[in-house]
Formats: C-alpha cells, sequence, structure tokens
C-alpha cells in the first residue's frame, strides 16, 4: 500500500479502528495500532522510564520500515509514543532496519541501518540519532559507517552499540562473502572514530548465512553472546522455525575479540520467537523482550490489518551456563481473582470449569507423577484445544497447537518439543486473547507461540496415560492495559 505519508486520513483511521476492535486483541502485551509490528530494536531504561523501539510497517504486506516507539513506567503499561524514525532522508529514503539504544557522551541515541538507491545499486549505512526529552529522535546529518566493509555482503545492519573500558564499540551482524554469518565489531573513542577492528571469532565458521541483531552483555560473572541466525538447518528438536534466537554463555575476550564459549542454545522452543533486545531494570536486572512473531508467517489477523506482537518481559540469569528466564515480578499486579486447586489426575478427562477463561496467568506444580504421559488441554472447546503434552519416560515436553483454532501458514509443523534438564515439576502460563507463553520448571525452557481459537475456546482439561499424578494449582485471572492508538505521537502531560 506504500509509505505512511501516502495514506489519507479517513484511510488510517478506518484501518486503525478495525485493528483496535479485532477480536484476537491481546489484552496485555505491547501490538501495532495498525499494520505490521517488526522486531524490537532498542530497549534502555533511563530517568525513570523505559524506552521501547521497534520495527513498523503501515501495513502488513509493506516492507518500508519505520520505527515505531513505547515507553513504560513498570514494564508491565505500555503508553505508544508513535512514529519516531522514518525513511524520508538521503541515507535511509529506500529503507531501514532497526539497531539498538545506547547512553552516548549522556545522551540517549538510538542507532539504526539505512539504505539508499543509486544507479549503480543499494548503498547501505549506519546511522544515529539523538532522543530528546519530547522522544523525538534527532538524525545525525551524516553516517557513522558509510558503506559495507570490504569481505562482507549485502545483510550488514543492526547495529549494536555499546561502551566498554572508555572506547564505543559497534557490533554489527553480517553475511562474509562465503554467505556465511558473521559478527564484526567497530571501535573508538567516539562515533566519530569508529575503525574496523574485525570479525569475533565465535569458532561457528559455517552456522547459517546471516547473523542479525547481535548483542553483548555482562550476566552473574559471564558474558552472554545473543545471535540471531538464519539459515540452520533442522537437527532433532533443535531449529524449527525459520529463523532461530540463541546465546553463548562466555568468556569475551575485548582485545581478541575471541569468544571462549559454551554451546549455542535456542532462547526458547516453541513457534513465534525471534531477536530478542534487552536492557537492565530500576533495580538492576538483565531484562529480556522479544519479538512474538515467525518471520514470514501468515497470522489470521492479517483480515484485520494488523500482525504480531511482543512477548512479555523477561528476567535473565546464569545458572549452570544455560539462561534462566523468568516474568518480570511486577506482572503479577496484572493478576486478579485468585482460585486454587490440587488433587489427584488420571486417564480420565477432568474439566477445571473454575479455571476457564482467555486470559490468565495458570501456576501448575506437580508434586507427584506416576503417569507415563501427562496432559494439559487449554482454550479448549469442542473443536479446539490447545495442549501441553509431558512424556515423562523421554522427559520431554511438546506444545501442540494443531487445533489450536485458525491457521497460521507458512511455518513448519504444528508441534514444538524439548527435552527437558530434569523431569518436570512446574509450569508457569501466560495466556492471553492470541498467545500463550510457558515457563517450565522455574525458566529453565520457555515456549512461546501465537494461537487463535475461538471465542468459546475457554475451556480447562487435565488427563493422564497410564498412571496418575497430584498436582496443586493456582489460576490468576489477569488484567490489561489501556491502549492509546497514537501514530505519530502523544500528548505528554
Amino acid at each position: 500500500m506504500g509509505r505512511i505519508e501516502d495514506f489519507d486520513s479517513f484511510e488510517t483511521e478506518e484501518m486503525i479502528k478495525t485493528t483496535m476492535t479485532s477480536k484476537w486483541r491481546l489484552n496485555y502485551h505491547v501490538q501495532p495500532v495498525m499494520g505490521k509490528l517488526g522486531a524490537p530494536c532498542g530497549f534502555f531504561y533511563i530517568n525513570g522510564l523505559y524506552h521501547l523501539f521497534y520495527e513498523w510497517t503501515p501495513s502488513v504486506t509493506d516492507e518500508e520500515k519505520y520505527l515505531y516507539h513505547v515507553t513504560s513506567e513498570d514494564l508491565v503499561h505500555f503508553n505508544n509514543e508513535g512514529i519516531k524514525v522514518r525513511p524520508d532522508d538521503l541515507y535511509d529514503k529506500y529503507n531501514l532496519y532497526g539497531g539498538s539504544l545506547s547512553l552516548i557522551n549522556n545522551e540517549l541515541t538510538l542507532f539504526f541501518t539505512g539504505e539508499q538507491e543509486k544507479n549503480d545499486g543499494i548503498h547501505t549505512y549506519q546511522l544515529a540519532g539523538t532522543v530528546d526529552t519530547d522522544f523525538n529522535v534527532k538524525k545525525f546529518s551524516t553516517p557513522i559507517l558509510r558503506e559495507i566493509e570490504p569481505g562482507y555482503n549485502t545483510y550488514f545492519r543492526n547495529p549494536y552499540v555499546f561502551s566498554f573500558d572508555g572506547e564505543i564499540n559497534m557490533m554489527i551482524g553480517t553475511m562474509n562473502s562465503d554467505e556465511f554469518g558473521r559478527i564484526i565489531m567497530y571501535r573508538g573513542k567516539s562515533l566519530n572514530d569508529l575503525k574496523f577492528i574485525g570479525e569475533i571469532n565465535t569458532g561457528y565458521d559455517m552456522f547459517g548465512y546471516f547473523w542479525e541483531s547481535p548483542e553483548l552483555f555482562h550476566l552473574d560473572d559471564a558474558e552472554v553472546l545473543i545471535i540471531n541466525p538464519r539459515g540452520l538447518d533442522k537437527y532433532k528438536d533443535l531449529f524449527w522455525n525459520i529463523y532461530q534466537s540463541g546465546y553463548m554463555i562466555n568468556d569475551f575476550e575485548y582485545g581478541s575479540l575471541f569468544v571462549n564459549h559454551d554451546d549455542y542454545r535456542e532462547f526458547d522452543s516453541g513457534f513465534d520467537f525471534y531477536r530478542p533486545v534487552t536492557s537492565t531494570d530500576k533495580d538492576g536486572r538483565r531484562v529480556l523482550i522479544a519479538w512474538m512473531s515467525a518471520h514470514e508467517s501468515k497470522y489470521p489477523t492479517e483480515v484485520d490489518g494488523w500482525k504480531n506482537a511482543l512477548t512479555l518481559p523477561r528476567v535473565l540469569n546464569v545458572s549452570n551456563d544455560f539462561l534462566i528466564q523468568t516474568p518480570h515480578p511486577n506482572l503479577k499486579s496484572l493478576r486478579k481473582e485468585k482460585l486454587t486447586a490440587m488433587g489427584y489426575f488420571n486417564e480420565h478427562r477432568k474439566q477445571l470449569t473454575d479455571f476457564y477463561g482467555s486470559s490468565y496467568e495458570l501456576n501448575i506444580d506437580i508434586k507427584e507423577n506416576n503417569a507415563r504421559e501427562l496432559n494439559f488441554m487449554l482454550r479448549k472447546s469442542n473443536r479446539e484445544e490447545t495442549i501441553i503434552h509431558y512424556n515423562t519416560d523421554e522427559n520431554r515436553i511438546t506444545l501442540d497447537r494443531t487445533f489450536s483454532g485458525a491457521l497460521i501458514s507458512n511455518v513448519d509443523g504444528t508441534k514444538r518439543s524439548k527435552v527437558l534438564n530434569r523431569p518436570l515439576e512446574h509450569l508457569q502460563i501466560f495466556m492471553d486473547e492470541s498467545s500463550i507463553e510457558i515457563f517450565i520448571n522455574g525458566g529453565e525452557h520457555t515456549m512461546t507461540a501465537r494461537i487463535f481459537p475461538r471465542e468459546e475456546s475457554v475451556g480447562v482439561e487435565v488427563m493422564t496415560e497410564d498412571g496418575d499424578c497430584f498436582v496443586e494449582m493456582t489460576h490468576y485471572k489477569l488484567g490489561k492495559f489501556k491502549e492509546n492508538p497514537i501514530l505519530t505521537s502523544r500528548k505528554k502531560i
């Protein structure tokens, strides 16, 4: 449909109205007011406020990106601040891609990638702008980096910028001339003094064709390197989504760029999780938010003119070379009525009618398991159900959305599985109108998915195979935050 500047006001108002009244609108997740929410690309806490940017396009089919801004005081309730970066300057007029948000010389600075079309093709630049107190982004007049570093290919974007030991570092995800993913580093005393210093040496020489949106941070006496590789082949339960998001716990040598790391591990074992960003919160915890989407998947919300959302904020910790992800404690403020139940479950389906609903938090503690299989059926009706299945002998958990509701296309299969590090003891489930996020065994594993059930699909059932189990369950209805349908900017009080 083109750029938002080409839409008339009536057309825009109608698109926003259709989006905001969609039956699959979420209650407590960040989502677009219309169009396509792209990957998050800048997350930072400063002066009592969380700033979060994401890529955005006016319609679900467009590829011409803008950068959209939301803010929050508590990581629970978010305000839409509107479009803050447009592809309207010399160096980004063809297109732009998000990057990162950082504090440089005491100024909140947004970094991004721009593309310019010339007679000889597309030229790529690394750009930046400062965020002022009115949340406007003032672009720098000239690029920080011009063109693509020799030896690398078309994919050269998503700059991640951070300061360390008095120097500014810029990491860029790219593809080398042999068409394998790489991260390269620039370093200097100032943004005007950045020099190419080389590739980060991970030892993964042939691991996908493009590493998107890298990030590096210190956590619990270790370094964590995030990469989002494209082009990995499926292996057992791993790498089933079209693109992957994962991390390496490592000892990073800033001088040599050598990464002495443990295995590459996927963040999430569900369907819809990509390109996470992190920030420290007001208490110094490392918090992650990701794109709750699978790139190139087609979702039922597209008929209403919108698609995609962001995950809930998750606190990260390192344990035994794994990242533990737990829901941010502030999310407890969403809790409303509390209901509890406990008892033995067996091969006969047990309906938990008091737990019915479409927006809730459900905590399941497995106190005793004598069964070969456990099945938790959620958003259940006569024709639909989303199943969490656990095989005790294999210690494997499976999220099954075969009959979850309206179909999602361009996705490989309807089940995702994960072998757990230890037997299943606890599930913490966040259900929203069209999403599910599962935290397993205290966040040792997570599974995230979009689902699109009918309005009547609200049931909760439990059953086992070959034995019984004793379970304690706690259910909370969850509130919602009010959305302000802002496209350009919000009036601040």
